[in-house]
């Protein structure tokens, strides 16, 4: 890649940064002194979702990776390896961490700005300290790669054509599914949080249940359809489930409000 291309590539990734990184941070703050979200559970989403995946399910995980039974078995069983690692796991992992979330608050009542709260927090931090941090790591390579190409090369040695790769690989289209992604994603977690607070104020398992369905099917079908048909049909799928997840939300009020 040339200069300009490298160039071009740092700045779509910056604009995504924006839209992960700095974007929900100010939202954040906007909710929180606008008291438009409570602080406590919002800062129990957050650690829900950092507890249960960047310190359990991720570390786990890679290390699982390194096993190579188990590297030789995801070879063998791509879907199966999906459906199980990719979502199971995933939900396994968060929507326990919700249920947790859901006793503690439930020890002095929750209502529904509690669920929301909670919801917006887990959602967010997925996409600060997954997305957005990831866009900003990798629009600082492209510019060192624009900027010191031969010093990135001896940092990187045979990674450094694959680095290459990636960044060629960025585009204004690329940078909006990302984004859409995280929208769809952001509306199935809190959707998802209406369940699990609805299982626990009703004394109800299988909501809790359904909230894992709901995590473990998302999850697989997004991923196989990438796949399949490509990124710009997953994207599509799952701004389509994070609508019905809204929908579902929206209703979920009228619940809490019954009582």
């Amino acid at each position: 890649m040339d200069t300009g291309s490298l160039l071009g590539s740092a700045f779509w990734l910056g604009t995504g940064a924006v839209c992960t990184f700095f974007v929900p941070i100010v939202l954040l703050v906007v909710l929180v002194v606008r008291r438009m979200v409570s602080s406590k559970a919002l800062a129990l989403g957050f650690a829900a979702f950092g507890v249960s995946q960047l310190v359990l399910r991720i570390p786990l995980l890679s290390v699982l990776s390194l096993w190579p039974p188990y590297a030789d078995w995801a070879a063998a069983h791509i879907w199966l390896q999906l459906l199980l690692v990719g979502g199971l796991s995933a939900g396994l992992f968060e929507e326990t961490a919700r249920l947790g979330g859901a006793l503690l608050l439930n020890r002095k009542g929750f209502t529904y700005k509690d669920v929301i709260s909670f919801g917006l927090g887990h959602g967010l931090c997925e996409v600060i300290l997954l997305v957005g941090v990831s866009q900003i790591s990798s629009m600082v390579v492209a510019l060192s790669c624009a900027m010191a190409p031969d010093v990135l090369q001896q940092q990187l040695g045979a990674q450094f054509d694959l680095v290459l790769a990636q960044l060629a690989a960025v585009s204004p289209l690329t940078v909006a599914l990302a984004v859409v992604e995280r929208l769809g994603a952001v509306s199935l977690h809190v959707f998802n949080t209406v369940l699990v607070f609805w299982a626990v104020r009703r004394r109800q398992p299988l909501l809790w249940l359904a909230a894992l369905a709901v995590h473990t099917g998302a999850n697989f079908a997004v991923t196989a359809v990438s796949l399949v048909a490509g990124a710009v049909a997953a994207e599509g799928l799952m701004l389509l489930i994070g609508a019905v997840c809204l929908a579902g939300t929206l209703a979920g009020r009228r619940a809490f409000a019954r009582g």
